[in-house]
């Protein structure tokens, strides 16, 4: 495969490439013994992979945040509905591990150039928002719950889940998708 990317880089043949330019770099070193030098092979570096197109980011985007965005749905519901603290626990403990899962999967994901920006706002984000679903996950009164619900949802990403939408010609956001 090296020979044939030497090849196909040069005017040269491929048996006037001498040997050692097709053999991986190497890193001499010292052995305890003076008299013997060992070379190990240098670590290759990994290729990052292609970006996606619009139209699998706008795919892949919209399965990475649906199940954050129905299990914030849910917790809404069931503070608005009164439920007990107990099952307020439950469903922020569930947004939480979305949004946790959300976040690897935005950072893991390669995205078009003019997405990074506003992925990396969201990222960024949903960092910080995670600090209050797991406080609100936690919480023992419904009174601090809601409090940390509140606090999370200032970090909501929303200029740039806008931007984000936009430049995949997606649709605004609409709760009622995910109710």
């Amino acid at each position: 495969m090296i020979a044939t990317l030497v090849a196909g880089c040069s005017s040269d043949p491929v048996d006037a490439v001498p040997a050692a330019a097709l053999a991986p770099p190497t890193t001499t070193v010292a052995s305890p013994d003076p008299r013997v030098e060992t070379e190990t092979p240098s670590p290759q570096a990994t290729p990052s992979p292609a970006p996606l197109s619009v139209d699998q980011a706008a795919r892949r985007y919209l399965g990475i945040v649906r199940p954050y965005n129905i299990a914030l749905e849910r917790l809404e519901q069931a503070i608005n509905g009164g439920q007990p603290v107990t099952v307020l626990r439950r469903r922020a403990a569930q947004v939480a591990t979305a949004n946790k899962t959300q976040i690897r999967h935005l950072t893991d994901t390669a995205w078009p150039r003019a997405l990074r920006g506003p992925v990396g706002q969201l990222e960024a984000e949903s960092l910080t928002a995670q600090r209050h679903w797991l406080l609100a996950a936690r919480a023992r009164t419904r009174d601090t719950l809601i409090q940390e619900v509140l606090n999370a949802a200032r970090h909501d990403g929303k200029p740039a889940v806008g931007k984000i939408r936009a430049l995949l010609h997606l649709e605004q956001y609409d709760e009622e998708d995910y109710s």
